[in-house]
């Protein structure tokens, strides 16, 4: 059955958006590749559309038209028309298109590798430590937790490019405090996702020296200040 509710935000460069119920409730996923009409929405357009879910449940709005009217549907609207060059750019037709930041091999790769492994390596002994006493999970737990932060990369990259439903950050930042923050690290440089966002890297950042902080007072000082968290794990 048809509704009608408000579009409250409007992506036009990523060609997604949420449209507000008239009668309430939460607010419904929608993409350009459902729109309808003769021109492309905005912000602040009331619209008809056909509510329904995705394959995970979640609501996601089909068919969707600007209210007030009818007009027959141009397919054009649901592709982004490309923007003109700047007058820079077209008055020299023989300069290089610039690379998009996202493409390209990782720069200072060596470094990069270099920092990654001195981050890990406190990590690693502490785990290793405790390895040799007999507590396998720490070292699984980096390993396993690191893996699924990296997936979260990849995937909310994926919908990212597509225009898709994005990865909650509080529950990517989760999955980094609970030990994937290794894996977060190497999927934000493989897939250029979240390294310019300042916000999110501070608290990326945060979580790390945590990890940092809690394995020098383990190893040097024998848990001394953190030391019961771990040892509340461990079974006696």
């Amino acid at each position: 059955m048809e509704q009608q509710g408000l579009l409250k935000s409007w992506n036009d460069d990523k060609g997604f958006g949420f449209i507000q119920p008239q009668h309430g409730g939460a607010q419904v996923f929608a993409h350009i590749s459902a729109m309808r009409g003769d021109r492309r929405p905005v912000s602040g357009d009331r619209v008809l559309y056909i509510a329904s879910q995705d394959g995970q449940g979640r609501l996601r709005a089909e068919h969707v038209r600007v209210a007030g009217g009818l007009a027959l549907d141009q397919p054009a609207i649901r592709v982004k028309p490309r923007s003109a060059p700047s007058p820079a750019d077209g008055a020299n037709p023989n300069k290089a298109p610039r690379k998009r930041a996202s493409s390209g091999p990782i720069q200072y790769l060596g470094l990069k590798l270099t920092l990654f492994a001195g981050l890990c390596s406190l990590p690693l002994l502490g785990s290793v430590q405790l390895l040799g006493w007999g507590f396998m999970w720490p070292l699984l737990a980096y390993a396993s937790v690191s893996s699924i932060s990296f997936m979260q990369y990849w995937q909310d990259k994926r919908s990212a490019l597509c225009g898709r439903w994005r990865t909650p950050e509080n529950a990517m930042h989760l999955v980094e405090l609970l030990g994937g923050w290794p894996g977060a690290l190497l999927a934000q440089q493989c897939f250029r996702h979240k390294t310019r966002k300042v916000t999110y890297q501070l608290l990326f950042w945060a979580i790390v020296v945590v990890h940092q902080v809690f394995w020098l007072d383990w190893l040097l000082l024998d848990g001394a200040n953190f030391g019961d968290v771990l040892r509340a794990l461990m079974p006696r």
